[in-house]
């Protein structure tokens, strides 16, 4: 069994993970749409923007403190939302939801879960939870997860507007993984291959979401997340759904999946408080830049009106620190946590979480950046300040 004390940067919860879960559930997670090319980029970007570090700065008494959305964070990371996360850990996104209130981390839960909004919120104890939904094509489905949110203090509603459908995972459709997953003889086989998994499967709760059990007559696994892929998908969302959504929720609404600047501005249009510059992770349009390459773009179009975050790539603290050089306030990251779940329940999540703030922070001090509002364009080679 391996040491969470030996695994030193992502990578390592990467390659435990990938031997632990079945091919199948690892490439569900591991992999992307199409060519797998905008998940490549997003990855290979960052090395572009080499770090310009100041000399002589006083980092003794240095301060990864920030806010987003006029709320204060331990440094600038949020765990974005994942779906069926149930197939790596029994407690799934119970365990997320524990790692995150442990570090003062804001967990965005996606309403597609195995738990619902309130376990989860149990398991975060006071922490600080996001919602995110889809603009599905039933309201009533909206709301009544909605509202179960609002009831538990879920503080922002986070909307991915990115997904009019499912894209084509090459690597899914070889191994025969679908939504709602089903198994094969080769699914089978893997399963076998390791036991553990087996075992976290057996004991856990149904693989479906849970949160629209009460609107389904037969509201057991497959049923549900058949009905789910078939009444909630909304090929047809327009902007003017965003609207309705501002309506319901009382609190921050960010809307997910931007990357261009006309799509910036119709989401601040439509009540955004924040954006989320994101091409899912390479999941759904592959072909798409790198987010951290389009980034730039957006803060200058409606930085001074929203805060602007940004997904996708992020494996180091330095990707972080270079993220907010070019404007962002904060970053999501999805694989690395969904690998420390796979590698250690919430011990995993919460190691991968202090290791990369942990690099962020000794990124900030080698670079003679001792708070955040210190870090600008300026950090970045070569030298614009």
């Amino acid at each position: 069994m391996t040491s969470l004390a030996k695994l030193v940067n992502v990578a390592d919860y990467r390659r435990v993970a990938k031997r632990r879960l079945p091919k199948f559930v690892f490439d569900y997670a591991d992999g992307a749409a199409g060519d797998e090319l905008t998940m490549a980029l997003n990855l290979r970007a960052f090395d572009k923007y080499l770090l310009h570090p100041h000399q002589q700065v006083d980092v003794g008494k240095l301060s990864t403190e920030t806010t987003v959305l006029g709320r204060k964070l331990n440094f600038p990371l949020l765990l974005g939302p994942t779906g069926l996360q149930r197939m790596a850990h029994r407690n799934a996104d119970l365990e997320v939801s524990r790692a995150a209130g442990q570090t003062g981390t804001p967990f965005v839960v996606s309403a597609s879960t195995a738990f619902t909004v309130e376990e989860i919120a149990d398991a975060n104890r006071g922490g600080d939870l996001w919602l995110q939904i889809y603009p599905w094509r039933d309201r009533n489905a909206i709301e009544h997860v909605v509202k179960r949110a609002i009831a538990r203090n879920y503080s922002t509603l986070v909307v991915s507007v990115d997904v009019p459908l499912l894209a084509r995972r090459e690597r899914d459709i070889r191994n025969g993984m679908s939504i709602p997953p089903k198994l094969n003889v080769s699914n089978i086989f893997q399963g076998a291959t390791h036991p553990r998994w087996v075992t976290h499967l057996v004991r856990g709760p149904e693989i479906t979401f849970k949160n629209f059990a009460d609107l389904v007559p037969d509201s057991h696994g497959m049923a549900l997340m058949n009905w789910v892929n078939n009444e909630l998908t909304n090929p047809g969302a327009q902007w003017d759904e965003l609207k309705w959504l501002r309506s319901i929720w009382p609190g921050p609404m960010v809307v997910k999946g931007i990357l261009t600047v006309a799509d910036a501005r119709r989401a601040v249009a439509q009540g955004a408080d924040a954006i989320v510059v994101s091409n899912h992770g390479g999941r759904q349009l592959d072909g798409t830049p790198a987010t951290i390459d389009v980034l730039p773009n957006i803060v200058a179009a409606v930085g001074d009106q929203v805060d602007v975050l940004i997904d996708g790539g992020i494996r180091r603290g330095t990707d972080i620190l270079k993220a907010v050089a070019l404007g962002a306030k904060a970053a999501l990251i999805a694989r690395p946590y969904w690998w420390g779940l796979a590698a250690g329940g919430a011990e995993g999540v919460a190691s991968v979480i202090d290791l990369l703030r942990a690099e962020f922070e000794m990124a900030m001090a080698l670079s003679g950046r001792p708070t955040i509002d210190s870090i600008g364009r300026d950090l970045l080679f070569p030298d614009e300040g």
